[in-house]
């Protein structure tokens, strides 16, 4: 009978999208870790207005903040070895402490040109090793039954943290300064970190893990990777200048942080379960182009309601590259087989996030912050176009 009533839960979470009956907590547990350590992480989308305030000129602080590209990637393409020797549960436990510990670290080394970038070297040591860790073990607690639907929401925990975080990172920062503004910001991820104790490991053949990566290199992954260096670049200028931008236009950050968080976590509840019908190629030309529309809309504008509209179309366009070329990358791998892919989606992702940053700063120191965001939505609607001719031509 207790065998029986053990397979019909099984059968039921199954029927829900997750593995087994304990997979449901195990995934949510680790989505609300991922949340609380990303709200910290958010915070550095005002570095460049801290290090500015403490001395920095720009040319330096663009140093400060695309330096972290280097232990970013070099780990991102590490990721994949790292969870086949210690475990994905393990490696994804690392990069939460060491996020925590280099973002920590800079209320002591803030007004230091060469001790933030000691801080920014640990903090991106673990970043490096985050995205393709966490969404491996998410996945491995999916069934196929909804596996688009719940990576997708799963997804939106890192983003989710932007529509909270820079407001509220702002407000401590002018309100008490920036003494308290980096061990607030921390507080959250501990606790996020100590959420995933008690989870299962992952069950990993080192073969599968070990091989994947490099068998993700193939023509088919092409467009899904380049496509994530575009993506990659259009978040970094919202992680690293945006804020900045929108304080020279003298708004609200809120205004484009809340409304595109808000935008992108509704559709992600109202729209990725109805995505799977959809052809793939027009899905992620809508999402590149909507994203490129909003930063447009951002550039154009000095008041709040436009860029809000912005913030809407960014997050609708976000809500959606994510997930679809997760699983596009993850096609042919098996659960413990997808470290590899996703660490070098991951990486390509990151090489956009974190590199683009220091040659974006030259555009920026003579043209100005609006010439940078047209430039970067010119990047994404090319981006757009090639996946928009491909649905004609595949029509």
């Amino acid at each position: 009978m207790g065998m029986n009533n053990h397979a019909d839960r099984d059968a039921i979470a199954q029927d829900k999208g997750f593995i087994d009956q304990f997979a449901g907590n195990e995934f949510f547990r680790m989505g609300a870790a991922c949340f609380l350590v990303s709200l910290m992480n958010s915070n550095s989308t005002l570095l460049a207005v801290v290090f500015q305030r403490n001395g920095h000129n720009l040319h330096d602080v663009g140093v400060i903040l695309s330096f972290y590209a280097l232990p970013v990637i070099t780990m991102s393409v590490l990721a994949g070895k790292i969870g086949t020797r210690i475990g994905v549960l393990n490696t994804a436990r690392a990069a939460m402490f060491l996020m925590i510990l280099g973002f920590m670290s800079f209320h002591l080394t803030r007004q230091s040109f060469y001790g933030a970038l000691g801080s920014r070297m640990v903090q991106g040591i673990g970043q490096g090793m985050f995205l393709a860790s966490i969404v491996t073990y998410a996945q491995s607690r999916l069934s196929l039954t909804r596996m688009l639907y719940l990576t997708g929401l799963f997804a939106a925990c890192v983003p989710m943290a932007q529509a909270v975080a820079p407001p509220l990172g702002g407000y401590v920062l002018n309100t008490y300064g920036d003494g308290y503004f980096f061990l607030a910001a921390t507080l959250p991820a501990i606790f996020g970190l100590s959420l995933t104790f008690g989870l299962r490991p992952l069950a990993a053949t080192k073969k599968e893990a070990g091989v994947s990566m490099f068998a993700a290199l193939r023509r088919d992954k092409a467009l899904p990777l380049f496509t994530m260096l575009v993506y990659g670049s259009l978040f970094g200028f919202v992680g690293s200048y945006l804020a900045a931008a929108m304080e020279a236009k003298a708004v609200p950050l809120a205004a484009f942080f809340t409304s595109s968080t808000l935008s992108m976590f509704i559709s992600r509840f109202a729209l990725v379960k109805h995505l799977d019908a959809m052809d793939r190629q027009a899905l992620l030309g809508s999402g590149i182009a909507a994203m490129s529309i909003g930063f447009v809309l951002v550039a154009l504008s000095g008041q709040s309601w436009p860029i809000v509209l912005g913030g809407i179309s960014f997050g609708l366009g976000y809500s959606v590259v994510y997930p679809v070329i997760s699983l596009w990358m993850g096609e042919g791998f098996g659960p413990a087989g997808r470290a590899g892919p996703l660490a070098l989606m991951n990486t390509s992702f990151n090489i956009g996030l974190f590199a683009a940053p220091y040659p974006i700063t030259f555009i920026i120191a003579e043209w100005g912050y609006g010439t940078a965001m047209y430039i970067l939505a010119a990047m994404g609607m090319a981006t757009a176009m090639l996946f928009f001719i491909r649905f004609i031509i595949n029509e």
